[in-house]
């Protein structure tokens, strides 16, 4: 986020926001976003069940971490392809209607 300027009895002083990143604009960074995330989520799973093979002997030699790298490899793919989208604003013409509702009565 952009810095932001406190006024205090001492003077002026700039306070950094706590998150460096600024927000995402427009849907396709939203969904771009929210797909690098879930990529991030598969990654950690699958490590995890690599990691803990000796607790989860099954699941670690499953096709369940195969699938998961698989998942994480396309959600990737689609969150690279969405960030690589040029951001488009079109602004549209809207008309708008004002009613008046006249009162009979005068307070």
């Amino acid at each position: 986020m952009k810095d932001v300027v406190r006024a205090s009895s001492k003077g002026e002083r700039r306070v950094q926001s706590q998150d460096s990143r600024s927000l995402p604009r427009g849907f396709s960074v939203l969904v771009a976003w929210f797909f690098s995330v879930n990529a991030d989520r598969w990654r950690r799973r699958a490590q995890f069940y690599e990691r803990h093979r000796d607790y989860f002997p099954r699941v670690a030699s499953s096709p369940f971490v195969d699938r998961c790298r698989e998942l994480e490899s396309a959600s990737r793919e689609f969150a690279r392809r969405l960030f690589a989208m040029p951001v488009q604003d079109e602004l549209a013409p809207v008309r708008v209607t004002v009613s008046r509702v006249a009162s009979s009565r005068i307070l």
